[in-house]
């Protein structure tokens, strides 16, 4: 038969669900939640980010230093960030006119937009030809004479991509044409994704902006190879000492074929043919001249003929390659 509960034990009861209920909205209050945008998947990972991160930071230091020496005034270059749009957003971030330049990268072969504030390229162009340098107030196109003069600044940005690159895809960069209308620049289809890399460049209080924009597809190639996903997962994992004195012992142990050239000659195939025991080949070099000692096809040692214990044997005289 089923207890018929009293009203005292009906309020302790309503007590007890609406103590759980508020314990259960104060939790949900104090939980972080992170905002999603299904039209922007993330679509690189963050040990993936992590990496491009660490290879463009080497971008920005490098080059920092390399403008800091042309332009002869502390420079500051920073990463700020790096984000996963459309490149049709991309395009419509750019306001005309620009400094563009398209670059390609020949292995795996591929397209990408490296985008410079124009007010900066000025500035970079007045100090070059030994000007004072002040930022420009008003927006203008790059003459063709700027460009000329900016194209070994952004040769030397495109080396530091290839350079800093290098530990993931070893690629050349090369700067194929300038642009300062975004809608003559088309890489890939607008609706395609892109990464794009935002770096600070300050000079005098003064900051403008970089950008480099990379194909996704691309990305996604190099970093999603077996060497490539190891070093993410893993790192580049340092050698303990016990490790490099096993592989040193190891080396020690290492046999090398070594083998001494007595001296040449020539001779027709008469001649060959016609040789029997007794006869005697002319050797083309002197008995006071150095041998020739080998080790595995390099020629490392100069050495002299004798015997020794009733064995013939050379005794080295001198070290060729300094480097061994």
């Amino acid at each position: 038969m089923a207890k018929i509960l009293s009203q005292d034990e009906i309020d302790a009861l309503l007590s007890n669900v609406s103590g759980d209920a508020e314990e259960q909205s104060d939790a949900e209050e104090n939980q972080k939640i992170t905002i999603y945008d299904f039209k922007h998947p993330n679509l690189v990972s963050k040990e993936q980010l992590r990496l491009l991160e660490t290879i463009h930071e080497g971008i920005c230091r490098n080059f920092g230093v390399f403008l800091s020496a042309q332009l002869r005034m502390i420079v500051e270059m920073n990463l700020l960030a790096i984000d996963q749009i459309m490149y049709s957003e991309f395009v419509m971030s750019i306001a005309p006119p620009s400094s563009i330049y398209v670059c390609e990268a020949d292995e795996p072969h591929s397209n990408f937009v490296l985008e410079m504030n124009p007010q900066l390229s000025i500035f970079i162009v007045e100090r070059l030809f030994g000007g004072q340098g002040a930022m420009v107030g008003e927006v203008r196109p790059i003459s063709i004479i700027e460009q000329k003069v900016m194209r070994r600044v952004i040769d030397r940005i495109a080396y530091e991509i290839s350079k800093n690159w290098s530990n993931v895809a070893i690629f050349r960069t090369d700067v194929k044409r300038f642009e300062s209308n975004p809608e003559f620049v088309q890489i890939v289809p607008s609706s395609e994704p892109v990464v794009v890399v935002s770096m600070e460049i300050k000079i005098h209080g003064n900051s403008s902006l970089m950008n480099i924009c990379y194909p996704y597809m691309w990305i996604s190639n190099i970093l999603s190879t077996p060497e490539v996903q190891e070093k993410i997962l893993f790192g580049s994992k340092e050698s303990t000492d016990e490790e490099k004195a096993l592989i040193e012992f190891n080396l020690n142990q290492t046999n090398i074929n070594m083998r001494t050239l007595l001296g040449r000659s020539l001779i027709n195939v008469k001649e060959f043919l016609e040789l029997k025991n007794g006869d005697v080949i002319q050797m083309k070099n002197r008995t006071s001249e150095p041998l020739k000692v080998y080790a595995e096809n390099k020629h490392v040692f100069n050495a002299a003929a004798g015997i020794r214990n009733k064995r013939y044997a050379i005794r080295i005289i001198d070290l060729v390659d300094k480097e061994l």
